[in-house]
């Protein structure tokens, strides 16, 4: 998120087995716990202009795929995060 944005602080209450994966995740793809469940988070809603900026796209989807630990692992993940449907 660029500092220039506005943001708000959520607080939420999760388990701790769910507490114990985001950090570990968070920490595997060398990632603020919070910078990880905004990920999540706009993975589900949608982000808020990502169709509207390619370049923000573009940025986000570098980042997600240089979290990865090894090249094997980052091919891996583009491989599967793929949306190929209407593809010929």
């Amino acid at each position: 998120m660029a500092r220039s944005e506005r943001s708000t602080v959520l607080t939420i209450r999760v388990p701790n087995g769910l507490d114990r994966r985001i950090e570990q995740t968070a920490r595997r793809r060398r990632r603020t716990k919070s910078a990880l469940v905004r990920e999540a988070l706009e993975q589900t809603f949608g982000a808020e202009s990502a169709g509207d900026d390619p370049a923000r796209e573009a940025r986000r989807q570098s980042l997600m795929v240089s979290a990865r630990a090894s090249e094997r692992e980052a091919i891996d993940f583009v491989v599967q995060a793929a949306d190929d449907r209407g593809w010929r």
